[in-house]
């Protein structure tokens, strides 16, 4: 169950090595039925692939009753790229690099979000799309614009996580509802972005810790901020960052890790993947004095 606490000592990064790009924001967005397309819209396509799936699975249809489908919120990520949009606007300004994330299917089925969002942009930004990664995904698609970034290819990258609820009854990791987080990088304001790491730990069984908490992030110091709302909920590949908006809101941006560094990390319970990246914010201007050995990061990590 995610929380935010003070982790364990972790290997202090080389300061020698060149910066990466900035975090610029965490945007997190949530989104009802009011944010579907008006319109009809042809689903049989959808639940043909649906329908086909569970027949090669040797699994009981879920196509009987569709009262999931239809009696549902129904938000696509064509939904959510379209409202992501509208509500960030000016911000997008100089993004040439775009990375959607999900870890499971789309109600829409027809086409990928990414293209969708590449085009509703100015310019001709690149285009990429990550699925079925778990919560390694998002790892991938920061890790992916942090290269980008630093070679100098790209000025601006955007890596949009979504996860949506319209999935059949049984769905394994069925979000609790319609979520996605924006995370803008480039060379602004906000802390520095490391290369993040991505692992593979072994065998599947191995990658389940042997406790419930299956999402990053611990319990709260007492002076720290309160934790995120969806602490409790299992999702599949937006909890941590839900988690890191939540705190980057109630911290006024800045988290107050003693040696501004914070590590954000994430165990995926039945692929396995162990990932984790450090955020650096620059020193606060101080009176000269005798310097402090540098101390370890505070974590966002599983509760192993």
């Amino acid at each position: 169950m995610p929380v935010i606490r003070r982790a364990r000592s972790a290997p202090v990064p080389d300061r020698g090595r060149p910066s990466g790009p900035r975090l610029e924001r965490v945007v997190p967005f949530r989104f009802s039925a009011a944010d579907r397309f008006p319109g009809p819209r042809d689903q049989r396509p959808y639940v043909d692939h649906v329908r086909a799936l569970h027949r090669a699975a040797g699994a009981p249809d879920p196509t009987e009753d569709l009262g999931w489908l239809t009696g549902g919120s129904g938000v696509s990520y064509h939904d959510m790229v379209r409202v992501v949009v509208e509500r960030l606007a000016d911000d997008l300004a100089g993004v040439d690099l775009v990375v959607t994330v999900d870890a499971g299917p789309d109600c829409r089925h027809q086409s990928f979000p990414a293209c969708l969002l590449g085009a509703a942009l100015p310019g001709d930004p690149l285009v990429l799309g990550i699925s079925e990664q778990g919560v390694a995904g998002p790892f991938t698609a920061l890790r992916i614009a942090h290269d980008q970034l630093r070679a100098g290819l790209r000025r601006r990258a955007l890596v949009l996580v979504l996860e949506q609820s319209t999935l059949p009854p049984g769905s394994p990791g069925r979000p609790p509802e319609d979520v996605a987080v924006a995370l803008l990088l480039g060379d602004g304001a906000g802390p520095r972005l490391e290369r993040p790491e991505v692992d593979v730990v072994g065998r599947v069984a191995d990658a389940v810790p042997r406790r419930e908490a299956l999402h990053a992030v611990g319990r709260p110091r007492a002076s720290g901020p309160a934790p995120a709302p969806e602490a409790a909920v299992h999702r599949p590949c937006t909890g941590v960052w839900l988690a890191l908006a939540h705190l980057m809101e109630h911290s006024g941006g800045r988290p107050q890790p003693a040696d501004g560094r914070l590590v954000v990390a994430e165990r995926d319970p039945v692929l396995p993947y162990a990932c984790r990246l450090t955020l650096t914010w620059p020193a606060p201007a101080r009176e000269p004095g005798p310097s402090a050995a540098p101390s370890a990061p505070s974590v966002l990590e599983p509760v192993a």
